[in-house]
């Protein structure tokens, strides 16, 4: 799969671009469904993503729009074209129509602004297989804590927690570094909440917590060097740490 670009020019011509590739007499959910990486019957999760799609349109216009010295409307041409292929959401409907709205010139606007602007982007991009490998563990954590003995709430905290990780992985080309940031932030401040609890745990409920909190470390460094940035959350990922001493 694809690099994931560090600006949100790049990856919405990304997106559009594979989407362009998908056969024009399928419906529109399957087209969508291959493009996302996701099973075309999740109706859910495809709204979801297509709503993050609609939220990415909006990023990246503002994001043009704070570039100084460069003509905006030039930069903004495509998205008379992108507005209109997002504006009609039956998912059902044949693909023709919408691929016939993503053109080479709309393309091509996108790239021309995708590269002004990673030029200024602070982020670099995560290697695609230390996601896959964190993906993988993910899947296996899920299932340890389906099957084990944790109390009925603080499993279904932690499952809910990975949910939402998968999720955020899915989102991930289409959101980019700060959607994986954010649920990151989230999954960790919700565990927080219900320290006590957790501490009290035994052993081999505390081997579960263990597991979760070496992902999200996991995830915290990728995203961390990525951002180029100092380690963002150490205090929290103290806090996660100190909790099950």
């Amino acid at each position: 799969s694809m690099d994931v670009k560090n600006n949100p020019a790049g990856r919405l011509h990304d997106i559009l671009s594979a989407a362009r590739q998908q056969n024009a007499h399928e419906p529109a959910r399957k087209a969508w469904a291959t493009v996302f990486q996701i099973e075309p019957n999740d109706t859910g999760t495809l709204l979801k993503m297509v709503a993050d799609l609609i939220d990415l349109v909006r990023e990246t216009k503002a994001s043009i729009q704070r570039l100084e010295g460069v003509n905006q409307e030039l930069h903004l041409r495509p998205f008379i074209k992108i507005e209109a292929l997002l504006s009609q959401l039956n998912l059902d409907a044949g693909w023709e129509h919408w691929k016939n709205q993503i053109d080479e010139t709309t393309l091509y606007g996108l790239q021309f602004s995708a590269d002004k602007l990673s030029r200024i982007s602070g982020f670099t991009h995560i290697p695609n297989d230390e996601l896959a490998d964190i993906r993988s563990k993910i899947d296996d954590l899920f299932n340890t804590a389906t099957d084990s003995t944790l109390p009925h709430d603080l499993k279904l905290l932690l499952l809910r927690n990975l949910d939402a990780i998968r999720l955020a992985f899915v989102a991930y080309r289409v959101r980019g570094i700060e959607g994986l940031q954010e649920e990151i932030e989230r999954s960790v401040g919700s565990v927080l909440l219900r320290q006590e609890e957790i501490k009290a745990s035994k052993p081999e409920e505390r081997r579960v917590w263990q597991s979760f909190f070496t992902l999200v470390e996991q995830l915290n460094k990728l995203v961390t060097l990525a951002r180029n940035s100092k380690e963002l959350a150490a205090p929290v990922m103290q806090a996660l740490t100190k909790l099950l001493e």
